[in-house]
């Protein structure tokens, strides 16, 4: 009982359990937390890692992608039209002048197969005199899907633009005889392009190219003016117009 009521007794058994088994937590906390710090260290390193390699694989798509519109310009410029056609998916569509050509070996080998080579188009121009283009709308765009398997565009592109006049006089039969009889323009405006991977072999083709027009002139290499023209849209179909698309816009 004195024991009990002395104030100065000191506790000390209580005092060192106590003790311990605060340094026994001590020693399982500090065991453990360098566990999960270095779990969530890996788990950070693991997904910096998926995100530097997503980044590396669309900048390599992006590059590629360069690439396949600069073999499209170049065979366009060189009138190698039928390399055109196969940058092409097998279900493509290009949007032109009014009319929508569909499939690679249908309405868009008829276009560059046949109305593009008859009339000498796709030769690639510099700047025109007197046509000030708008520099937002001809900065290049290029965006991959998360996925990797789709695109999309858009490139700044001017070139020489030609079609056969109809044939409704003996005077354009005559001079389409001598590889005459063209009407020719320079057409200046942007490519807003969509893309598909081949998953087969990992290259990319066109899935959907289309001409935005932003201006129309007559003029030509040498000349150092350009005036403004009107030039009609397709309004025939194929095969009604031998030449022509296969939709009306």
């Amino acid at each position: 009982m004195n024991v009990l009521k002395s104030p100065n007794k000191p506790m000390t058994g209580r005092r060192s359990f106590m003790w311990k088994m605060g340094t026994a937590m001590s020693a399982a906390l500090a065991a453990a937390v360098p566990g999960m710090s270095k779990g969530r260290v890996d788990s950070g390193s693991d997904s910096e890692k998926d995100r530097l390699s997503r980044r590396l694989g669309i900048l390599e798509d992006e590059n590629s992608i360069r690439k396949l519109q600069q073999t499209y310009e170049t065979c366009l410029d060189g009138g190698q039209y039928e390399q055109v056609v196969d940058l092409f998916a097998d279900n493509g569509t290009v949007v032109f002048n009014g009319g929508i050509f569909e499939g690679r070996k249908g309405g868009i080998a008829r276009l560059y197969c046949g109305g593009f080579r008859s009339g000498s188009a796709g030769k690639k121009l510099g700047p025109v005199p007197g046509i000030q283009a708008d520099a937002e709308l001809r900065s290049e765009i290029i965006e991959v899907a998360k996925d990797r398997l789709s695109a999309i565009a858009r490139f700044p592109y001017t070139m020489q633009v030609g079609t056969p006049m109809p044939l409704e006089s003996q005077l354009v039969q005559m001079a389409r005889l001598h590889g005459e009889g063209i009407m020719k323009w320079c057409e200046d405006g942007i490519c807003e392009m969509s893309y598909v991977k081949d998953t087969r072999d990992g290259s990319w083709k066109i899935q959907r190219l289309e001409y935005r027009v932003l201006s129309q002139t007559d003029y030509r290499p040498g000349r150092s003016y350009a005036s403004p023209i009107s030039i009609p849209q397709f309004s025939l179909r194929y095969p009604e117009d031998p030449a022509g698309p296969d939709k009306l816009t």
